[in-house]
C-alpha cells in the first residue's frame, strides 16, 4: 500500500471515530464536557507514551533536529504574513491574535503523529524523527513563542504578564518530561533482550495507540456548528496560510539544506497539519478571541481532509 492510500486510509479512519464520538454525544453515552477529559488523556497520558516509545527504541539522529529547527522557523514565518493580513482586514487586537495563533500552529503533536504512525506502520526510524520534528519543533514553539504572541495580544492595555509564569507548566508536563527523558535514553541506549525493558516497551506501545483514538473523540466532542458566512474571510486567510503555504514554506526550506526524502516528507506533512487545537486553548486562556480561534481549527481540520492527500501527493511527485 502506497503513502498516499494509507494516508487516506488514516483520515477515513479519523473521520470515523470522530463520528462515533458525535453519535455517542448524542446518545448521552459521553457528554460534550468530558471533551476536556480526552484531550487531556491525549496529551498527558497517550502522546507521553508516543514519544518516550518512538525515542528509547533506536539510537538517537542528531540529523532530525535539523527538520525539527525548520518546522519552527517555518511556524513563525507564517505568522508574519497572519499578523500582515489581519491588520490590513482591520481585525481587532484579541481577534488578529487568535488569527496569527491559528496561522502558525498546527497540531503536529498529536493528529501529526497519529496519522504518520498509521501512514509509515509505526516504522521506528519514521516514529522517532516525527517525534523530534513535532515536538522539538512544532510543540517547543507553540509554548514560548506561541504562549507569548497569546499574552501579547490577548492582554489588556496596561496589564503585566510574566511570560516565564505561562510557559513553566510545559517544562513540568508529561510531554516535556518524556521528551527530555526519551532523548536521553536514546543517547545512552538500554540493555537489549532485557525482560523488564521489554515489558515496559510493551506498555508504552500498547498505551500509544489509544492515542488516535482518544483524539478523533477530543475533536468529535469540540465540533461545533460555525458561522461559515461570518468567518469565511478569516477561514479563507487561515486556510491558505496554514493549510497551502506553510507546507509549502517547509518544502522550500528543506530543498535547499538537502534534507533526506523521508525527512523532508516528514516535515512537509507536519508542516500540513490542520491549526491545532492547543491554539485555540491558548488563545481563551490569555485574552484573544477564543472562539474565532476554535471556529479556524474546526474548519481547517475540514478542508484538510483534502489538503492533506494533495500536500502528500505532490510532494512525492
Amino acid at each position: 500500500m502506497s503513502q498516499f492510500q494509507s494516508l487516506v486510509e488514516a483520515l477515513v479512519i479519523l473521520v470515523a471515530l470522530c463520528a462515533c464520538a458525535i453519535w455517542l454525544r448524542s446518545r448521552g453515552v459521553i457528554l460534550r464536557e468530558e471533551q476536556g477529559v480526552f484531550g487531556r488523556l491525549a496529551t498527558d497520558f497517550a502522546l507521553p507514551a508516543v514519544i518516550l516509545h518512538s525515542l528509547i527504541k533506536v539510537p538517537f539522529s542528531s540529523q532530525a533536529l535539523l527538520p525539527a529547527l525548520a518546522l519552527f522557523a517555518v511556524s513563525i514565518a507564517i505568522m508574519v504574513p497572519a499578523w500582515a493580513v489581519g491588520k490590513l482586514m482591520g481585525l481587532g487586537r484579541k481577534t488578529l491574535g487568535s488569527i496569527v495563533l491559528v496561522a502558525g500552529f498546527g497540531g503536529s503533536s498529536t493528529l501529526g503523529l497519529s496519522l504518520i504512525r498509521r501512514i509509515f506502520h509505526d516504522n521506528p526510524l519514521v516514529m522517532r524523527d516525527s517525534v523530534l520534528i513535532g515536538e522539538y519543533g512544532a510543540l517547543l514553539s507553540v509554548f514560548t513563542v506561541g504562549v507569548a504572541v497569546a499574552i501579547y495580544f490577548g492582554r489588556d492595555e496596561g496589564e503585566q504578564v510574566n511570560v516565564w509564569q505561562a510557559c513553566k507548566p510545559f517544562f513540568v508536563s508529561p510531554i516535556f518530561i518524556t521528551m527530555v527523558l526519551g532523548t536521553i535514553i536514546s543517547l545512552f541506549g538500554l540493555p537489549q533482550g532485557n525482560v523488564t525493558v521489554q515489558l515496559l516497551e510493551d506498555i508504552l506501545r500498547i498505551s500509544g495507540q489509544s492515542l488516535i483514538v482518544l483524539v478523533a473523540f477530543s475533536i468529535g466532542l469540540a465540533l461545533r456548528p460555525i458561522a461559515v458566512r461570518q468567518l469565511a474571510g478569516l477561514i479563507l486567510v487561515v486556510v491558505l496560510l496554514k493549510l497551502v503555504a506553510e507546507p509549502m514554506v517547509a518544502w522550500a526550506l528543506a530543498m535547499p539544506i538537502e534534507l533526506p526524502h523521508i525527512e523532508r516528507e516528514l516535515l512537509v506533512l507536519q508542516a500540513a497539519m490542520p491549526s491545532g487545537a492547543i491554539a485555540a486553548v491558548l488563545a481563551k486562556r490569555y485574552g484573544c478571541d477564543g472562539g474565532v480561534a476554535s471556529a479556524m481549527v474546526v474548519a481547517t481540520s475540514f478542508i484538510s481532509l483534502i489538503t492533506l492527500p494533495l500536500t502528500l501527493y505532490f510532494e512525492s511527485q
